[in-house]
């Protein structure tokens, strides 16, 4: 079986993760609290600094983001994991906006 190497870009990775985080509105010491690590070990991730495979887990399960998401930067190939994890981004404003769009299709499409 033929791997293909992963070129892994930790700047890459540690500003989608401060992107994330901000747009949750936490700050490195919020989301510190909220998952048990040291805000200076945020610090170093967001910077590019090393981290381990679970410390990334938490992290992103915590910001609600997908592994693929802030490794590759873009979202998995099948439509309907796209678009749950946009929704998944999207804050309780941006969900019922889409929803009301939803259901106007739908409607429309039985007529």
């Amino acid at each position: 079986m033929e791997m293909n190497n992963v070129d892994i870009d930790t700047q890459k990775i540690g500003r989608r993760l401060a992107q994330f985080r901000k747009e949750k509105k936490l700050t490195q010491e919020a989301l510190s609290e909220i998952i048990n690590m040291s805000a200076n070990h945020i610090s170093t991730i967001e910077n590019g600094g090393s981290y381990s495979l679970n410390a990334l887990i938490t992290i992103c399960d915590c910001l609600g983001v997908t592994l693929d998401h802030v490794i590759y930067g873009n979202l998995r190939n099948n439509k309907i994991d796209n678009f749950i994890d946009l929704l998944n981004l999207c804050n309780d404003y941006e969900i019922s906006v889409l929803f009301s769009v939803a259901e106007s299709l739908l409607s429309n499409r039985e007529k």
